[in-house]
């Protein structure tokens, strides 16, 4: 979250910087859908799933796609080019299940991140309430997996235990935004687009040095990469 705050801070330097080619600030938030990529967490879910010392476990979610949130502040130029900086939350995760008369076994993990980036938009077309544009951008990504895992046999034994790691990770998008003036001061913001990232080992936060592997000794890394789908609304702060 510091990190989150520090990028704030500097993009709120970075727009005061820009603020005589400027014309309008708005800030707004998004709710969307995202997909991730996340093939090394969907194949470390399949090796427990099959793992020989275990009965067979059936999946009842393996990180999906789901919403995101998303606030942003855009400062537009006077050539009607935006600078826009964003702070996104996602989540996703798995489960694995086994149960009957003798007891159970449970395994879940929860993914999350807290994305923080930047954006360059050139104007597309333009009419008197209306715009779009296309942007490219990037930023960082810092996401937390936490692992419970529960085991119980009936009348005589129960196990538990739980293990957090932590990611950092970069990455680029290209998207086409689009925005709908509804009042002098509120506006319809809509954005679709594609983020790739550069992906990262799940680091042990105590040990740094120690990560998540797989079966083959393997470090299991994060991949947030998908497609974006946005859809929010704008309050302008400044200009005209």
């Amino acid at each position: 979250m510091r990190k989150a705050l520090a990028s704030l801070i500097a993009s709120l330097i970075l727009f005061s910087g820009y603020h005589s080619a400027a014309q309008e600030l708005k800030a707004g938030l998004y709710g969307g859908y995202g997909s991730y990529n996340l093939k090394d967490l969907k194949a470390f879910q399949d090796e427990i799933s099959n793992h020989p010392n275990l009965p067979a476990l059936s999946q009842t979610a393996s990180f999906p796609g789901y919403i995101t949130y998303s606030g942003f502040m855009a400062l537009t130029m006077k050539d009607f080019s935006e600078m826009v900086f964003d702070i996104s939350y996602q989540y996703t995760g798995a489960r694995n299940f086994y149960g009957d008369y003798s007891g159970y076994y449970r395994m879940s993990m929860q993914l999350k991140g807290l994305r923080t980036g930047m954006q360059y938009r050139i104007p597309v077309s333009r009419g008197e309430r209306w715009g779009s544009h296309f942007g490219v951008g990037g930023g960082t990504t810092s996401g937390w997996l936490r692992f419970d895992e529960n085991l119980e046999i009936t009348g005589a034994e129960e196990f538990s235990e739980n293990l957090s790691f932590v990611s950092m990770i970069f990455f680029g998008e290209a998207t086409l935004s689009g925005y709908y003036q509804l009042t002098d001061k509120i506006s319809l913001e809509m954005l679709a687009g594609y983020e790739y990232n550069i992906p990262g080992r799940l680091k042990w936060p105590e040990n740094k040095k120690a990560y998540l592997q797989n079966q083959e000794k393997q470090p299991v890394r994060v991949d947030w990469s998908g497609i974006r789908f946005k859809l929010g609304a704008a309050y302008q702060l400044s200009g005209k």
